[in-house]
């Protein structure tokens, strides 16, 4: 029956981004000189010249990578639109954090929780998708995204044995197809 189909659907394998434990650190506990230090304080300096006051709390994973989590009223100017502004602020903070460094620490900014709710979103979007290409037997092509987006995308659909993913175009319009499995 129809309902069946429809709850079928509903139940195909969508697989999360695997997540590192994050110790946060107290700003007293944050050592003199360190990336954790360079990384918090280019943040306090961006801020206070964007005009958002925010409260700025630091972490760290085992493996050193950097995780920044922003508080405060008008947070809605960090995001931007679809998450643009808060992804070039992570950049640049990576960039500044590495800087004349030989290893790479990862950079991971996040406010309002914006992260985990994106994700989430798109990994209902995939799920969607990947019907949608089921039940019409056509590939489908999603919006441009960048590149952490688009790994979202395929990693929620890794498990679909159905369907296959992949990313076509050159940035910034690079995008994810989804195609029936051959």
């Amino acid at each position: 029956t129809k309902t069946d189909t429809a709850e079928q659907e509903e139940k195909l394998p969508v697989k999360a981004l695997e997540k590192p434990e994050v110790t946060m650190i107290a700003d007293d506990a944050i050592e003199a000189g360190s990336s954790l230090e360079t990384a918090r304080d280019f943040l306090r300096e961006m801020t206070k010249l964007m005009g958002v006051e925010v409260e700025i709390a630091m972490g760290q994973d085992a493996e050193g990578n950097i995780f920044a989590q922003m508080t405060g009223d008008t947070l809605g100017i960090l995001i931007g639109r679809r998450g643009e502004t808060l992804d070039a602020l992570q950049y640049l903070t990576s960039l500044k954090v590495n800087r004349g460094k030989d290893g790479y620490t990862r950079v991971t900014l996040d406010t309002e929780n914006y992260r985990a709710r994106r994700e989430d979103t798109l990994m209902r979007l995939a799920n969607r998708m990947a019907n949608r290409a089921v039940k019409t037997g056509r590939r489908v092509s999603l919006e441009p995204m960048n590149p952490y987006e688009r790994r979202i995308i395929h990693s929620a659909l890794q498990l679909n044995d159905r369907v296959d993913t992949h990313s076509e175009g050159d940035e910034p319009n690079r995008h994810v197809v989804i195609t029936l499995k051959k």
